[in-house]
């Protein structure tokens, strides 16, 4: 009996120990960016979106336009597994500066604008909603945004997409900065009024942590009379969906704008972009906030100083997606940072209970 006994107390020890080897291993970070691909087509301002594991970068304008035309149609889908990109079905309504959402496996596409030239006076806002399928490569047209909007943040919360901010308006005495928040729902195709914001703001950066929404500086009224010109916001605010609330937190660590903005595990990752110190700069700095205890951390910072397009996050891994740096250089760039975050979910299966009890230590690290 105790041979018996000793067998089976042999065996389950080796499982624990091959389970805290994979745990020691998989939860070492690259503590380096990496450059891995580039981007297929020289082009900014396009929305982000992640299904599964593949990374849909949407409409958005070609670099070398600078006079435009402005507003792109084309998809362009990033496979993190293969390392390798293929088109998507043209979206119906090119634009630029557009957002994106996903939600249960759909992406839909908000708003944005687009032009012939570069006179405000011929930029035409769009109140666009149309959502793409993955599966079938479609495109279907929605119920439109109750107002036409650009620089807005968003979020998704429960099913519910948040647009946040932004500015209604173009052109001479008509551009405005909003503190309005509307909600749609998928499920039914319908709009909805949220609370204000307490701020009225273009986000530098919105983002969705434990079912809250926390919108991150950017710039605020009054608009300024040159571009790079207004003060940049230091403010950071929680809206809570459920009690329809919302509250201030601590500001940011470092006063900057236009950076990119990423979620891994329960934290808040905002990767470059400028700051005013010593006249306006672009910083290659990564800050992480995290929002229950308001502490901020960094990381390895980017390879230069950059102005980054967008950034996806799956599976704790951190993908940015093209950049301006100080010379106003274009790079093609896609960089990808390992935080060495890994969420799996129990589903019953032995390899997946071990996978969540992997998860679990470095999300206690991520709340302490």
């Amino acid at each position: 009996m105790s041979s018996v006994f000793n067998c089976k107390k042999t065996t389950v020890m080796g499982v624990v120990v091959f389970i805290l080897l994979l745990m020691q291993i998989e939860s070492v970070a690259g503590e380096e960016w990496q450059r891995i691909t580039q981007l297929p087509t020289k082009r900014w301002e396009f929305a982000t979106a992640v299904v599964d594991d593949k990374i849909y970068l949407i409409g958005g304008s070609l670099f070398e336009n600078h006079a435009g035309p402005f507003g792109l149609s084309t998809v362009e889908v990033y496979d993190t597994q293969t390392n390798t990109w293929q088109g998507g079905a043209d979206m119906p309504t090119p634009r630029t500066n557009a957002k994106a959402a996903v939600v249960n496996g759909t992406i839909y596409v908000f708003g944005g604008y687009h032009s012939k030239d570069q006179f405000l006076q011929n930029w035409k806002m769009a109140d666009h909603v149309e959502t793409y399928d993955p599966l079938t490569d479609t495109w279907t047209q929605k119920k439109k945004m109750p107002i036409s909007r650009i620089y807005f943040g968003l979020g998704v919360v429960a099913g519910k997409v948040y647009l946040i901010g932004g500015t209604a308006g173009l052109g001479e005495g008509q551009e405005q900065r909003m503190d309005r928040v509307d909600i749609y729902e998928p499920a039914t195709d319908t709009w909805a009024k949220g609370p204000k914001m307490p701020t009225r703001r273009d986000p530098g950066g919105v983002a969705v942590v434990n079912n809250r929404i926390y919108v991150i500086g950017g710039e605020g009224w009054p608009l300024p009379q040159e571009w790079g010109a207004g003060a940049f916001l230091g403010s950071i605010e929680e809206y809570d969906p459920i009690n329809r609330q919302w509250r201030k937190k601590k500001e940011l660590l470092e006063l900057k704008n236009w950076f990119s903005s990423a979620v891994v595990g329960y934290e808040i990752y905002l990767i470059g972009g400028y700051t005013r110190e010593g006249g306006l700069q672009q910083v290659a700095t990564v800050n992480v906030y995290h929002p229950r205890t308001e502490t901020w951390r960094e990381i390895s910072a980017l390879p230069n100083p950059l102005d980054t397009f967008d950034a996806a996050t799956i599976n704790g891994k951190i993908y940015v997606f093209g950049s301006l740096d100080a010379d106003v250089r274009f790079s093609t760039d896609v960089l990808v940072y390992d935080t060495g975050f890994r969420a799996v979910e129990a589903t019953g299966k032995f390899p997946t209970r071990w996978g969540k009890l992997k998860a679990e230590p470095q999300r206690q690290s991520q709340r302490d």
